[in-house]
């Protein structure tokens, strides 16, 4: 016959705690790595932003700079025609 021993050593009680105790801090140990790596992404996120910032600086600077040279070229040709002489119409 099978006997079951109902009897509880102290040993039981503290593999039992130390198992629990281990679940918990592996519990605790990802959601520190969960909440560093929320903390990384805004980050990320913070600089994407000053990134698009920049980009929309650079833009709007180049617009201006290709009104310029457009500008110029135009003011180009006009001399370059001053410059160029004329055939009198007969």
């Amino acid at each position: 016959m099978v006997e079951f021993d109902a009897t509880v050593r102290l040993s039981d009680i503290m593999q039992a705690i130390v198992i629990a105790g281990g679940g918990l801090y592996a519990l605790a140990q990802m959601r520190a790595g969960l909440q560093a790596t929320k903390d990384e992404i805004a980050a990320v996120h913070r600089r994407l932003d000053r990134t698009d910032e920049e980009l929309e600086k650079q833009t709007t600077i180049l617009a201006q700079l290709a009104k310029g040279e457009a500008r110029m070229d135009g003011l180009d040709r006009r001399l370059t025609l001053l410059e160029s002489p004329r055939v009198a119409p007969r």
